[in-house]
């Protein structure tokens, strides 16, 4: 009953992933990745007796806490990635603002410079 439910909550995300993505609120290139990690939740909530074993055998006695320790690095992993991205768009951002204020400047200087020429 347990796997059931997993399996029927991994399904309804990954279900809402794809509606995100057909309706454009959610970009492609972060899809992929919500994408994946819904598709593996899916396997996941289907091999729960298997995921047990593996804890086992890797020393881990209680299975959620396996499940805990996965999701702590995947978000982990996530905040690493985002926080990259954002850096990379603050970047881009400073580079526009520069680039716009030098452009304002010529428009400012061939404004005066056309204003000078009217009265001569």
């Amino acid at each position: 009953m347990n796997q059931l439910v997993a399996i029927l909550i991994t399904l309804f995300f990954l279900g809402l992933i794809v509606s995100f993505t057909v309706t454009h609120k959610l970009k492609d290139r972060y899809a992929f990745l919500w994408l994946v990690t819904a598709i593996a939740g899916v396997l996941a909530a289907a091999c729960i007796p298997l995921l047990n074993r593996f804890a086992q055998w890797i020393g881990i006695a209680y299975m959620p806490t396996f499940v805990i320790l996965v999701t702590i690095i995947f978000i982990l992993a996530l905040l690493v990635r985002q926080t990259m991205s954002l850096s990379n768009q603050s970047d881009k951002i400073k580079t526009l603002t520069q680039e716009f204020a030098v452009m304002e400047k010529k428009l400012l200087e061939l404004e005066q410079a056309a204003e000078g020429r009217e009265r001569a």
